[in-house]
């Protein structure tokens, strides 16, 4: 997903500068899909900035908008 966006070429250095670390970028997206996951009341999520670095990559700032969530549908039920 990373490598599809059009400012990829940005991660992987520019003018000099050493390249992110393009894993850790994957690994804060991950687990920002696991919590969304686990805590279903999470209506949105915002990080912003994410400062990605060779040494590693940081959320620095977050804001969480929860509801009440939505009953989920059983498995294979028709919309």
């Amino acid at each position: 997903m990373l490598h599809e966006l059009r400012s990829f070429p940005l991660l992987n250095g520019y003018r000099g500068s050493s390249p992110a670390d393009v894993g850790a970028i994957e690994d804060v997206m991950l687990r920002i899909g696991v919590l969304v996951d686990d805590h279903p009341c999470i209506a949105e999520l915002d990080c912003n900035p994410v400062i990605a670095s060779a040494a590693g990559a940081t959320v620095v700032d977050a804001r969480i908008r929860i509801e009440a969530p939505t009953p989920r549908r059983p498995l294979g039920a028709r919309r």
